[in-house]
């Protein structure tokens, strides 16, 4: 069980504390005077890791337009907040940053264009919700055609994780799908799951996929680039089709994860060569690494069985008979998680990033919190989100960002917007969507 905490009422703020809203408005009116200009296009400077020869060295670059780490994603940020502060500066910004987006987008990879995080599939989305928040039909209509376009781009082999692939397409598909009213996109959501489908590897423990290039122990866990995450998409198909097919395979494909818990640390095996030889994450007493992250182990893992939780108390099929062992990997992830996040806060060891920092892992706080009706849950986020504002509001320190400490960076999964995005969050969860998990509210 997830053991409740006892924080003194003035760490047991409500989730609409304007301390939130302004540490959000700080962290876009920073992105604002930052902004470098080219007519009415915008983007962003800042510090990241490249990979040159056998090592990560930090490079200072500028923003591509994908929502991981560039003017989309930003802009998405800048919305979600312009819709509470109605800040002139920060509306001119969002139209900047969108016209950068929208004029470079076709220059992404072929293999990668399915992408929500990394691809075109989440400039469009961004777009939409842009539109939305902003009243504009124009932007609407653009998120949507590049999703018609994408049609005609070949499905990749190997890019078709949650990052960047089919798995993390087929949930934005089918909530646009729904919300507008939009047929095409649910046929295309399920030509995404037939390629994973046809993917799939079957072993004596489930099935499986192959999604980076790194070198793995065996195929990975996780929401991210994992089992967790390729479920999930199956999962919401089955939930729209009925096609018992897309819920076999994502059954299998829980069992193979469940194959690699790790009783003793309450999380998932992090399956990554260099995870293994412990250059990062938890190495439990049997030698089995964990991280604890969105991207990889208990956090992302956590937000999965969420999603899958609801997903099949929609059905009363009496073949989704696993909901038993998904209550349970939900209990799991969320012992470790908060176990984690209620530890004191190091300065300099961690980051406060969506991808693999505090402010991704609260996000399954949030979410069962909501979920669950559970304050306790609720209240491990808000010691995140006081943490924050303790040690790098009041000092007036940079914000660790998810780049491995080589500086601030502006995007949302590793920088300054999506720490911005999580104290959104922290100020209206019923206004401001999860960009970690979509269709669960």
């Amino acid at each position: 069980m997830v053991e409740r905490v006892d924080l003194k009422s003035a760490e047991l703020n409500s989730i609409h504390h304007s301390l939130y809203l302004e540490i959000a408005n700080r962290l876009g009116n920073a992105l604002c005077r930052d902004a470098v200009w080219d007519q009415a296009r915008c983007n962003w400077l800042g510090w990241a890791q490249e990979m040159h020869g056998q090592r990560m060295s930090p490079v200072y670059k500028a923003c591509g337009a994908d929502l991981y780490g560039g003017t989309s994603g930003i802009a998405l940020f800048l919305a979600e907040l312009y819709q509470f502060t109605h800040d002139r500066q920060q509306l001119r910004t969002i139209e900047g940053a969108v016209n950068q987006a929208w004029s470079i987008y076709a220059r992404l990879p072929v293999n990668s264009q399915h992408g929500f995080y990394s691809g075109a599939t989440g400039i469009a989305f961004a777009l939409i919700r842009i539109g939305e928040l902003l009243q504009r039909d124009v932007l609407i209509e653009r998120g949507f055609s590049i999703l018609l376009n994408l049609r005609d781009v070949p499905l990749d082999v190997k890019n078709i994780d949650v990052i960047s692939g089919s798995a993390g397409a087929i949930p934005a598909l089918l909530y646009l799908a729904k919300k507008y009213q939009r047929e095409e996109l649910t046929e295309f959501a399920q030509l995404h799951g037939r390629h994973l489908l046809q993917l799939a590897e079957h072993g004596e423990h489930g099935c499986s996929w192959s999604t980076i290039g790194a070198a793995v122990q065996s195929n990975l866990t996780g929401h991210s680039h994992g089992t967790a995450g390729i479920a999930t998409a199956l999962l919401e198909l089955y939930g729209v089709t009925r096609d018992v097919e897309f819920l076999n395979i994502a059954q299998a494909a829980l069992r193979y994860e469940r194959h690699w818990f790790d009783q003793g640390q309450s999380n998932w095996a992090d399956l990554r060569r260099f995870a293994q030889r412990g250059q990062i994450g938890q190495v439990g007493q049997d030698g089995i690494t964990c991280s604890m992250a969105w991207c990889h182990g208990a956090p992302g893992i956590g937000l999965s069985r969420i999603r899958n939780r609801q997903l099949l108390m929609q059905t009363s099929n009496a073949e989704t008979s696993d909901s038993g062992a998904i209550e349970q990997d939900l209990e799991a992830a969320l012992h470790s998680s908060s176990a984690a996040l209620m530890q004191a806060w190091l300065p300099g060891k961690l980051n406060y990033s969506l991808c693999h920092g505090a402010a991704g892992n609260a996000e399954l706080m949030i979410m069962a919190a909501k979920e669950l009706q559970d304050p306790a849950l609720m209240a491990v986020a808000e010691k995140v989100a006081q943490d924050g504002h303790n040690f790098y509001v009041k000092q007036g320190l940079p914000w660790p960002c998810g780049n491995g400490g080589v500086g601030e960076s502006p995007g949302l999964m590793l920088g300054t917007a999506g720490i911005g995005y999580f104290y959104l969050r922290m100020y209206d969860v019923q206004s401001v969507p999860s960009i970690l998990l979509l269709g669960a509210e």
